[in-house]
Formats: C-alpha cells, structure tokens, sequence
C-alpha cells in the first residue's frame, strides 16, 4: 500500500520544486539579480539530489547542479546570455526526466 502513494510523493514534493526552482532562476536572470538565480539553484538541490541516486543519469546531476550554482555567478557579473546557457542543462535534464516518467 505504502509502494502506490510513493510516485505521488515523489511527484507532489518533486516537480513542484524543479518547476520553482525554474521560476526563481528565469526571474532573477530577467531581473539582474543574482540572488533568485542562486535560491532557484538551492530549490534544485534536492532534485538534483535525488538523480544522483539513479543508475542511469547519476554522474550528470554534479555537473548539472554545478552548472546551475555557476548561473548565478554569470548574473552577478552581468554575463545574462552565460547564465542562460548554464541553466539549460538542468532544463534538459528534468524534461528527460519527465519524459522518463510519462513514458513508463
């Protein structure tokens, strides 16, 4: 019984985040503040987190997750195109991960 409710844990705690942390890191970058970017960066941890626990994708959340904590150094030094291109490998990231999840 405890197995069925896990996915929709998982999914209620999960993506919520992936889509805040999203949300924080495009309005900081909009704005030109670096603080949003870095707090969506800390929203992202424990998805990123959580995928490094997985066989398939584990070795790509650091780099990911470094990746994304490097976004908000762009935005602090005005570099909004490099923030940018920092933030789209957690954004590929999590669309295969959702992909994964809907084709299961």
């Amino acid at each position: 019984m405890l197995t069925d409710t896990i996915p929709f844990v998982a999914m209620l705690f999960g993506w919520p985040a992936v889509v805040l942390s999203l949300g924080l890191t495009l309005t900081g970058i909009a704005a030109e503040r670096w603080r949003p970017v870095f707090a969506g960066a800390l929203v992202a941890g424990p998805f990123l987190l959580y995928l490094f626990g997985t066989p398939r994708i584990g070795w790509v959340s650091p780099v990911v997750g470094a990746l994304y904590l490097g976004s908000a150094q762009a935005v602090a030094r005005a570099r909004l195109g490099l923030a940018l291109a920092l933030v789209m490998p957690f954004v590929i990231l999590a669309s295969f991960v959702a992909w994964l999840v809907l084709t299961q």
